[in-house]
């Protein structure tokens, strides 16, 4: 007697990309991330080569972890100083993002003008131009094949492309705040028969260091991200060790609590964080099983984690001096 599955997670998934697909949902497009406080140049332009170092961060994450098909993160950023005009910053940022058989791949390049506030604060006013590539796998399949819509998405890609702008204040070893727009060209794009909307985005930046004692600094941050519609907040506490050891926990606003940790050694940070979903996903209950004949042959109980995963390494380098340029003059040109 051949079972099905009235519910599977294969099926919720590939409902949750055609709402994002088809309909005018309130859900967040941009990539969401744990250790926001170590990725401030990759949301805000402005924040390019402000602390004057070369900088690279790369993170790879995933939610859902006891699903196939689960949502599935990486961005690799890159920022750094001029070293001809000490007051520019330039960098690129390039982050994959999956969902299902959705895929989306953001890259840009961002550059920034630093001005000088007070003693030793700098305000980084920048731009990022990039391009958004979003592709359906072949492999999707409609619940119902008379559904020439879920039909037209399998194999379907579009481009489009991406403008943001960013100010951002930074104060070393004090403070941060930042305010930012993303993807601030109104666009759509066609998926098959469908024209999903590319959403704006509004990011807020800010954090505080607080030295409580000679070897312990705690650092509160806060992000909020919002797509007009819908607002994300996050707010994180770390206490760092010596710089070298921290620990710290974060709570996403209706959505979950993390835990971080990470280490620094010989310059390289490597940090682990750990969301615990609050929200529907977090108790998935009992899975029904029913045989040909519509009667109930098993009820399982599903244990999968329905939590997220996520790994950071990042390294800041301090530029190489300029070289010196020696100028000779002949006498007998003077």
């Amino acid at each position: 007697m051949r079972k099905h599955k009235i519910l599977t997670m294969k099926r919720v998934l590939s409902a949750i990309v055609m709402l994002f697909l088809v309909t005018k949902i309130y859900a967040q497009q941009d990539p969401q991330f744990s250790q926001n406080m170590f990725l401030t140049a990759p949301v805000n332009p402005g924040a390019a080569g402000i602390k004057g170092m070369h900088c690279v961060d790369l993170v790879v994450r995933q939610q859902w972890t006891g699903f196939e098909g689960k949502p599935e993160t990486g961005l690799l950023s890159y920022n750094a100083p001029v070293s001809v005009f000490s007051n520019f910053g330039f960098g690129g940022v390039v982050t994959y993002d999956r969902l299902g058989p959705e895929e989306s791949v953001f890259f840009k390049l961002n550059g920034a003008y630093h001005i000088n506030v007070g003693n030793d604060g700098k305000l980084g006013v920048g731009v990022d131009l990039g391009i958004i590539q979003k592709t359906v796998g072949k492999d999707l399949k409609a619940a119902d094949a008379s559904d020439a819509l879920v039909a037209s998405l399998a194999g379907a890609s579009d481009m489009a492309f991406d403008i943001g702008f960013g100010l951002f204040y930074y104060k070393p070893k004090s403070l941060y705040f930042g305010i930012s727009g993303q993807k601030l060209l109104p666009q759509q794009l066609t998926l098959g028969m469908a024209n999903p909307k590319i959403r704006q985005h509004a990011y807020i930046t800010t954090g505080y260091v607080h030295h409580a004692s000679k070897k312990i600094v705690l650092k509160p941050n806060m992000l909020v991200k919002t797509d007009l519609t819908s607002t994300q907040i996050d707010v994180n506490l770390s206490a760092f060790y010596k710089e070298s050891i921290w620990l710290g926990g974060s709570y996403r606003v209706q959505d979950a609590i993390v835990a971080n940790v990470g280490f620094k050694t010989k310059g390289v940070k490597i940090g682990f964080a750990y969301d615990f979903t609050t929200q529907g996903l977090a108790n998935p209950g009992t899975f029904t099983e029913w045989d040909d004949q519509g009667e109930v042959a098993e009820k399982i109980e599903d244990n999968r984690s329905f939590g997220g995963v996520e790994l950071y390494l990042g390294f800041c380098i301090m530029p190489p001096p300029p070289a010196e340029i020696d100028i000779y003059v002949d006498p007998l040109f003077l």
